[in-house]
């Protein structure tokens, strides 16, 4: 991989290391810095304001399964190389994917206000527990 992100915050560059190494990220951070010659402030304040957050629910394997199985039918365009990706539009999106550790789904939402991440992640958790239920 070139580039790999987990949830805790680590972060892989394939090309210079193979595992999470927060040095690295750190040198290759300043090595950025040193060549646009900006501040770290500055980069950041470059970056499209968003929002995220995430939950889980306590699922069955086969319970997996079927809210995904039936997001996938509901949300034909939706991306499905690691659970159900699903992009409302260009600043939204809802990802929910099962745990490989834990008898749990994981939802993820992106959205470029608070507002309007709350209003997603609700509507989506009450869309997978409605699936789990049935």
């Amino acid at each position: 991989a070139l580039i790999g992100f987990e949830e805790n915050g680590g972060f892989m560059f394939g090309k210079h290391n193979q595992v999470r190494d927060g040095c690295m990220s750190l040198a290759l951070m300043f090595d950025f810095l040193a060549t646009t010659h900006n501040s770290l402030s500055k980069e950041i304040s470059k970056l499209p304001l968003s929002f995220t957050t995430k939950d889980k629910l306590k699922c069955s394997s086969d319970d997996v399964d079927k809210v995904i199985l039936s997001l996938k039918e509901e949300f034909l365009n939706s991306d499905i190389s690691d659970g159900i990706k699903i992009t409302i539009d260009s600043k939204n999106w809802v990802m929910i994917r099962p745990s490989g550790t834990e008898p749990i789904i994981r939802i993820y939402a992106e959205s470029e206000s608070q507002a309007n991440l709350e209003v997603l992640m609700f509507k989506f958790l009450q869309k997978v527990k409605n699936i789990i239920s049935r």
